[in-house]
């Protein structure tokens, strides 16, 4: 593990494993220790790499404007890595469809997990719910805003684990002024554009529009295969040794690129 810079930000980030380069992308919930278990049931297998984005976790947290795509590019540039296959939870699947579509020589597969699609509407609570979260967020009653939270993406219960992860996003500890993130374009009128291997894996306990999410993604990629799995939003670390066999399964026998040589 160490930090790289990325953008002129130093951002935390671990690699194990040889083989075929995987990145792992976390969601907003936590920080890439969302993808701890999985990642290490499949590093004997793969180079596997997981960092925490910019203003999460352990990486800094600087003012001025940003581009996670710029820094998803630049971690793989940091580590020697041409191409990977981008295994995205949540954000990370929106990013990861994102990443393919902007750089599609960078990627040679996604598995997009519970994810989102930049661009389309979720509908998960009212105009009034978000505003009571918002307010909670400004008032800094965080033990309000993460109830909200659970209620929504951990029906199956939290636990400690699950609070410090909530506690490393930008919602409990706050943006520095000026922290601008570069908007995405939409990626759900091109979706029909990912031209590569393409898993998608839904929760049935996540709420109804994410789910959509999914199904939009496996109904319009093409050739791209759907798998339902019994969890919440936390399937990663609820259900590691599962998730890691269908990336496993998935993965191993497509055509890589094969990693480049690195120092890192």
């Amino acid at each position: 593990m160490a930090f790289v810079d990325a953008n002129g930000t130093q951002l935390w980030v671990e690699t194990n494993g040889t083989g075929p380069a995987v990145l792992f992308l976390h969601g907003g919930l936590g920080d890439s220790r969302l993808w701890a278990p999985v990642a290490e049931r499949l590093a004997d297998r793969f180079r596997t790499i997981r960092y925490d984005y910019r203003h999460y976790g352990r990486s800094g947290s600087p003012t001025g404007a940003f581009s996670t795509l710029d820094d998803l590019f630049a971690v793989l540039d940091a580590v020697g890595v041409d191409s990977a296959a981008l295994v995205g939870l949540s954000l990370g699947g929106s990013i990861a469809l994102d990443a393919a579509l902007a750089r599609p020589e960078r990627v040679w597969a996604i598995a997009h997990v519970a994810g989102a699609v930049t661009g389309l509407p979720l509908g998960l609570a009212t105009d009034e719910e978000y505003a009571e979260y918002e307010a909670a967020i400004e008032r800094g009653d965080l033990d309000a805003a993460m109830a909200f939270d659970f209620e929504m993406w951990a029906p199956l219960g939290s636990d400690e684990h699950l609070r410090d992860l909530w506690l490393a996003t930008p919602d409990a500890r706050g943006l520095p002024e000026g922290a601008t993130p570069a908007s995405r374009p939409p990626a759900h009128e091109r979706l029909g554009d990912v031209a590569v291997p393409t898993l998608v894996i839904v929760a049935t306990h996540d709420p109804q529009g994410l789910r959509d999410h999914g199904s939009t993604v496996a109904r319009t990629v093409p050739g791209a295969r759907l798998v339902e799995l019994e969890s919440d939003h936390y399937l990663t670390l609820r259900e590691p040794d599962r998730i890691a066999d269908l990336l496993a399964d998935f993965l191993t026998g497509l055509p890589a690129s094969t990693p480049s040589s690195s120092s890192y």
